[in-house]
């Protein structure tokens, strides 16, 4: 879905990417996890067309170029870490209605999908508050539904469960889930390996470069490298680790009521 070739890009003549490639499939969740100034903001700066670059970047076949940008941004939904960076209107229900203001949708069209996106989220009662005034929880989904009402392929998140508290996070990873089984393609991007947990496939970037990737599988094995980037692993991973030492149970569980489950039994 997303396609990275030969990627270089410098910021007031500091060096961020040179020769960068990186693959997003189609239909899965990808994670790009590293520590702060590793260029994941950067990144996404570049994928949605605000920065010139060198190399090739295809978005669904499409090349990244200036005069299609328009022609992407259908096609992608992005939700930043500050939501409130997002807000353009003064209630809910306009703040998600501009997206698709912005695409020439038809006023009956843009009713209905407010109003679909709204129910599925749960924020259909806050639509005529103003964003500014909701808690951290509501405001990200504000943004997620103003990401997803133009039915993206794509949605790309920009370290956007960072402000979100445990139980909010978990209620949104877990919308995250069910849209990526109905064939959304998910970008993560994320300084927590926490939010890695969701992902099928996992990059690691530091300085610009891509250190380590692979399925998550074989990269939360790879934990003397995680360790010297600052990372320690999900506390899942070490918690099945810990447990498949003393025979509890025989492979590495991901989720918690899973696990709970299982040792129950």
């Amino acid at each position: 879905m997303i396609t990275i070739k030969n990627l270089s890009f410098s910021y007031r003549q500091k060096e961020i990417f040179n020769n960068l490639d990186l693959t997003v499939p189609d239909g899965k969740i990808t994670s790009i996890i590293g520590p702060n100034g590793s260029g994941k903001s950067t990144l996404v700066k570049i994928l949605v067309g605000l920065y010139k670059y060198n190399g090739e970047i295809k978005i669904n076949e499409i090349p990244l170029l200036k005069d299609n940008r328009k022609e992407i941004r259908k096609i992608i939904g992005v939700v930043f870490t500050n939501p409130e960076n997002q807000f353009v209107a003064e209630t809910v229900m306009d703040d998600i209605a501009f997206t698709l203001e912005n695409m020439n949708f038809k006023k009956d069209i843009i009713r209905k999908k407010i109003e679909e996106i709204s129910k599925y989220l749960g924020i259909y009662d806050i639509l005529e508050c103003n964003p500014h005034d909701l808690n951290s929880n509501q405001k990200q989904l504000v943004s997620l539904a103003s990401a997803l009402v133009h039915d993206p392929k794509i949605l790309i998140l920009d370290e956007a469960l960072t402000m979100l508290d445990p139980y909010d996070k978990e209620k949104i990873l877990k919308i995250l889930k069910e849209l990526n089984s109905k064939g959304l393609t998910i970008l993560n991007i994320t300084n927590d390996i926490e939010d890695t947990l969701i992902s099928d496939e996992i990059y690691v970037l530091n300085e610009g470069k891509i250190v380590l990737n692979g399925a998550k599988e074989e990269v939360y094995k790879e934990e003397d490298k995680l360790h010297k980037l600052g990372f320690e692993l999900p506390f899942m991973v070490e918690l099945s680790n810990r447990l498949m030492f003393y025979d509890l149970i025989d492979h590495v569980i991901y989720d918690m009521e899973e696990m709970v489950d299982i040792l129950w039994k």
